[in-house]
């Protein structure tokens, strides 16, 4: 008990670096415009929704339809309320708290359950791609925290009729919030069947209400996909599973594998270890050993692998690519050492990590086959993983509980350190973008804050608003028009001149990505200048897009 309540000023510790980040996110969610790209794009359905009060339109694609959960309730929100985007991001940083309390929650019910927890807020809320998905507006985060509710569910023991019900609807909410979840839920089922329990209480209050969610939610995709005139896997598939993505998925696949940086820097050298830990525990060896082996390990494959993925002549990559990576990469070693030391009832069984284990393989392998090139997209895969790396450093922990209160509090505090070093990169703003928002005279002018985020889309867009008429149309590779303009952008590749005369405006976008995807796959001219030559109809360009986006006039 005394070790124990040393370890509550660690606890401490983790819990108000992680209610002081939350709390700058939110203030964000309030100052900062709906930025993210598919956010805004996907947004458009939200508006609609809000204006008329049912869920198809014309403008709406197979994309959003398997998105519901999160964009409907921002319609109805604004449908009640008015249209505020303030509202529909605090929306989302709700989202973001129910995956921190529910990872919490996942990882209390065990000994030492209360610092296992507080690693688990640290770990979570030091994660780059967290702070930048926060208050974003996606669905990633919503999806990952049901997927994390679920399995808090369970974990906390043998649910009962109630808690069978609950789980069941949890799952059919992971599903609704994106497709995504439904490999993390088939995951989660499996790794029910390693609980020790009679194989009826496994099925059917385990198994059965996973499957009964998952059902569920597949029932609605298989209504939208034949609406929309698509087969279910291609429906559940929608915009990971193109040409395009394919080859930039391959095209990422070997630095996404060997780079470890799935949680950001900080969590590098912990993420590897968690790896080696468990791939040594279920092989059957001894936790000191596998601490002793593990640690150096992880220190050099998370130098080598990055190098490796680099293929840089130089060792300046991973844990060794700043003097700041290289203290924080030998710090964590430090403390994972101390592991060695730790209480024998913070050990994790083999059983519970083989569990998270199954658990996150299956998230695991479909991101690195369809999404390398987006940690984002990890995230239904995010409470297992988390949940490896929590239980692989939580005996290092207890060692440092061991030796007093304020012992115990020195690893949290600097691990705060990182976490409020990670608050730069909430909502994607980074140093320079927190410079420019205290430099705004007003943080509540729509068009100044969306300066910050979105400087070259904001400066388009003040042309494209001077060209719109009410009842124009507009065409756009660009879909964040979309969400200004809710029903009258069509977002697509022109192929040809005469494509584009139905349209008042036509906006190209000539990122790398776009060109190539033109040039590569469309065999379309990508150069502003082609499109400017069009005569039938004729196209005036009004900017140039050197900062992303040729905006042109059409007149027929």
């Amino acid at each position: 008990m005394t070790h124990e309540r040393a370890a509550r000023w660690a606890v401490l510790v983790a819990w108000l670096a992680g209610a002081l980040f939350l709390a700058a996110a939110f203030m964000l969610a309030v100052v900062i415009t709906i930025h993210a790209q598919d956010a805004l794009t996907f947004g458009e359905w939200s508006r609609l929704i809000s204006q008329h009060w049912h869920l198809h339109y014309d403008a709406a694609t197979a994309q959003e339809y398997g998105r519901p959960l999160y964009y409907v309730l921002q319609g109805w929100i604004w449908g009640v309320f008015g249209f505020h985007e303030a509202l529909g991001r605090t929306l989302s940083g709700l989202f973001s708290v129910l995956l921190l309390v529910s990872l919490v929650a996942l990882l209390r019910g065990r000994p030492w359950g209360g610092l296992a927890a507080a690693l688990g807020v640290l770990a979570l809320v030091s994660m780059p791609v967290y702070a930048a998905q926060a208050v974003s507006g996606l669905t990633d985060i919503p999806a990952a925290a049901l997927v994390a509710l679920a399995g808090a569910i369970l974990w906390r023991g043998r649910p009962g009729l109630a808690g069978a019900i609950v789980l069941a609807v949890t799952c059919a909410l992971a599903m609704l919030a994106k497709p995504s979840a439904l490999l993390a839920l088939a995951g989660l089922a499996l790794a029910q069947l390693l609980v020790d329990e009679s194989w009826r209480s496994r099925l059917l209050y385990r198994v059965v209400p996973i499957a009964g969610g998952v059902g569920l939610g597949l029932v609605y995709d298989a209504v939208q996909a034949h609406d929309v005139g698509q087969g279910l896997r291609t429906f559940l598939q929608a915009g990971v599973n193109t040409a395009y993505y394919r080859a930039l998925a391959e095209e990422s696949r070997p630095y996404a594998l060997l780079d470890g940086a799935w949680f950001g820097d900080g969590l590098r050298v912990a993420a590897f270890f968690a790896i080696v830990y468990t791939v040594l525990r279920l092989a059957g060896l001894r936790h000191r050993f596998c601490v002793a082996a593990g640690v150096p390990a992880a220190v050099l494959v998370s130098w080598l692998g990055p190098w490796l993925a680099a293929h840089r002549s130089d060792g300046t990559v991973g844990t060794l690519h700043s003097t700041g990576a290289a203290l924080a990469a030998l710090g964590t070693a430090l403390f994972l050492c101390a592991g060695v030391f730790g209480f024998r009832d913070a050990v994790a069984e083999r059983r519970e990590l083989l569990q998270l284990a199954v658990w996150a393989i299956p998230t695991a392998v479909a991101w690195l086959l369809y999404g390398a090139y987006d940690f984002r997209l990890l995230a239904p895969g995010w409470p297992p993983l988390l949940g490896l790396i929590v239980l692989a450093a939580l005996p290092a922990a207890t060692a440092f509980a061991r030796r007093g209160a304020l012992v115990a509090a020195v690893p949290a505090a600097l691990f705060a350190i990182v976490v409020a070093e990670n608050a730069y990169n909430l909502d994607g703003l980074g140093k320079s973008g927190w410079s420019q928002l205290r430099r705004t005279k007003d943080w509540l002018d729509r068009d100044e804050t969306r300066a910050i985020v979105l400087p070259a889309f904001s400066r388009a867009l003040v042309v494209v608003r001077r060209e719109m008429r009410p009842g124009d149309d507009m065409v756009s590779t660009e879909g964040a028009f979309r969400f200004f303009y809710p029903g009258h952008v069509e977002q697509s590749y022109p192929n040809n001149c005469r494509f584009l005369r139905r349209f008042r405006v036509f906006v190209l976008t000539t990122d790398e990505g776009s060109r190539r995807y033109m040039r590569d796959f469309l065999h379309v001219p990508p150069e502003p200048s082609y499109w400017a030559a069009c005569q039938q109809p004729h196209l005036t360009q009004l900017t140039s897009g050197s900062e992303g986006y040729a905006v042109f006039r059409i007149q027929d």
